[in-house]
Formats: C-alpha cells, structure tokens, sequence
C-alpha cells in the first residue's frame, strides 16, 4: 500500500504527462528526457541516505515521511508554470520515493530470510506494477478533468493510502539474519574496494538506462508510429504490466535458481525486443516487444535486492543497495532518457540508433552480472561460505 502511488508517480506519471508538458512549455524531446534524470539523481541521492536512516529509527517512520512527501510534491506539481519547475518536481518525487522503497525491502526481507526473492517480488510488483494501473488512469484524468486536477486527486489519495499503511504496519524493526556465510559491517571504503559491487554498479547504470528509457520513449515512439495518446499509451502500460508481473515470477524463480543466470536470461531478452521494436509495424507488436523490457526492467529491481542480500549479507543491505541505487540515480538518467533524446533531436527521431544503443546496454549487461560472485570481507570470490 506505502510503495504503490509512490510507484505510479514514478513510472506512470511522467510518460503519460510527457506529452502535455512537451506541448504546454514548448520543449523538446531532450528537455523532456532530462525528465527521469532529474528522477533518478533523486532517487539516487536518498537511497544510502534511507538505509543509514532506517538503522536508527523505525521504519514504518520512515516510510510514513517518505509517502507523505512524495504526496506533497504532486500537490507542487499540480502549480507548475515552467519547465525548470518540472524537474523540480521530479527530483523531489524520486529523492521522497528512496524514504519508501528502501525501508520496505529491507523491513519484509528481514521478516521472511527464507523468501528474500518472493518477498522482494510481491514488494516490487506494487511498485511498479501500480503504474500499469495508473497509467490510463492518469490520461482518463487528463483528458477528463485537466492536468490541476489529476495532480490534486493523486496526490490526496496517495496521503490516505501512505497514512494506513503506517498504521497496518505496526512496530516492524529490521532483523539482522545471515545468508549462508560471514560478513561484517562493510564500510564505505571498503565496499568500493569490491569487484562484485562494481560489476553489479555497472549493470545498474546500463541495464537501468535501457530500462527506464521506455517510460518517457513510449509516447514519442507510439507518436512516432502515428498514434494518439488513447493508443500510444498501449506500449506504456504493456512495459508496466510486465514490469509487476515479472517482478513476482523473478522473484520467485530467484530463490530456486542462479540470480545471475536470471537476470542474464530477461536481459538478453531485452535487447533482442529493442533490436526488433524499430521495425514493428503497428501499436500492438510495439507493446508486444516493450513487454520484454518491462521484464528485463522489473527483474532489475527484484533479483538484485536479494543478490544484493546474498553477495554481502542482510546486514548490508540498505547501505550497499543505496550505494548500488547511485548507478542509477546519476548514471542511468543521463545514458538513457537524456542522451536519447538528444539523438533523437539530432537524427530526426531515428528511433533505431537509439534502440540499439539500449540492446548493447542490455548485452553488456547480462555479460557483466554474470560476474557478481558472494565475497569475502577481502573481495575475494569464494565457493563455500568459508569467509
């Protein structure tokens, strides 16, 4: 309940508002790309903040704070008059979200150690599955009653949601239990001195960047093809849906099988659909392809919190996947949203350089995680947990 309006802020706000934005400030599809950057440099700057937090105080508090403010910045979103106030906006939506998102996935993997993937799932399905809800929902609202009053009705829901949610939660305290082997507190210095954690940064920054493309990409590509918002919004909400849903079939086939496998599998996948989308013909096989990357994008978030979990123990777990989260926040705007929309300015929307750029990212990316080993306090791999 706590992670579902942040999550339809996030990934369905912006790629239905996009067009509205582009036409009311007269923008282009660069200034609009900078959109999810300004996202995920906010997410990016909260979420080692959210996991030193939560070790302090109580984490339904910090939830509580988080899902309040992200409620507040739609109310400021509502009352924007530029688009410098958009991004504005954005920052705080994704700095606001990281106070949900992290004290969640740590509070429930603590609470069920023996289905961290499930769990991390059935978490990241709310998140980003609600923007598969709230999508069409958001244009209804548009296109019905105005841009003010779609912000204003979201956003007073999302206080009523948030708020009972803090009172269903009751007292949850994160508990530290172990994963097969050793690991004290990590360091700041002495995580960065671990391959893994920079193999797992890099896919994060790529994978992520192919990923979160889509969001903003859906209506100038669906425009593109030559269709209108009541149809374009079709590629959004088919990403979305497999967003969610794959994120409960990630989630679970992560605690039978490889992570790494997994997520080198639904990556491959990916970018073969972003090889092919260019030459889709119609609406339908474009939201057909984009359904692999919603895939490839919800197993992201779910497989990596428990790898996360795994590699470097539960008693890491929000400061390192804060630190992980920073690929994304800084990294992964500017090489997605914001590089794309400068090439399609640059090529007259010649959407195939900008897919295939996605599919290499995506490539690299199932070669890359393939490389994330459990390791020891050293960063030296390790078979066994012998550390």
């Amino acid at each position: 309940m706590a992670l579902f309006f942040p999550g339809a802020f996030i990934f369905g706000f912006p790629g239905v508002m996009a067009g509205h934005w582009q036409a009311f400030f007269h923008v282009n599809k660069a200034q609009i790309g900078r959109l999810m950057f300004y996202v995920l440099a906010g997410t990016g700057c909260s979420m080692y903040l959210a996991g030193k937090l939560m070790e302090k105080i109580c984490p339904r508090l910090v939830i509580l704070g988080g899902s309040l403010a992200c409620s507040s910045a739609m109310i400021f979103a509502a009352q924007v008059s530029s688009m410098s106030q958009v991004y504005m906006w954005a920052f705080a939506e994704g700095f606001f979200c990281g106070f949900v998102y992290i004290p969640c996935l740590g509070v429930f993997q603590g609470i069920f150690p023996e289905n961290k993937g499930l769990v991390t799932g059935m978490l990241n399905l709310t998140f980003g599955g609600a923007a598969a809800v709230m999508s069409p929902v958001f244009a209804w609202l548009l296109l019905s009653y105005g841009y003010g009053m779609s912000c204003y009705a979201a956003g007073s829901v999302s206080v009523v949601t948030g708020s009972a949610a803090f009172f269903l939660m009751g007292n949850m305290k994160v508990k530290t239990g172990k994963s097969g082997f050793s690991i004290p507190q990590l360091s700041f210095i002495k995580t960065l001195k671990l391959p893994s954690f920079w193999f797992l940064w890099s896919v994060w920054a790529l994978a992520g960047a192919s990923g979160i493309s889509l969001i903003v990409l859906a209506s100038s590509f669906g425009k593109h093809l030559g269709y209108g918002i009541r149809q374009y919004v079709y590629i959004l909400t088919a990403f979305n849906v497999l967003n969610g849903i794959g994120r409960i079939i990630c989630g679970r086939l992560a605690d039978m099988y490889s992570k790494q496998k997994i997520m080198a599998f639904i990556f491959s996948m990916a970018g073969f659909a972003y090889i092919a989308m260019p030459y889709s013909g119609n609406i339908y096989s474009a939201s057909f392809l984009a359904c692999f990357v919603g895939l490839a994008f919800g197993g992201l978030f779910t497989v990596s919190a428990p790898l996360v979990t795994e590699v470097f123990g539960l008693e890491n777990f929000g400061r390192i996947f804060g630190l992980v989260f920073t690929a994304y926040g800084f990294l992964a705007g500017f090489l997605g949203p914001w590089m794309s929309g400068m090439i399609l300015d640059a090529t007259d929307s010649d959407f195939r350089i900008v897919f295939a750029i996605f599919a290499v990212f995506y490539f690299v990316s199932s070669f890359l995680i393939m490389k994330v080993s459990i390791v020891c306090e050293t960063g030296e791999k390790i078979n066994e947990p012998s550390c």
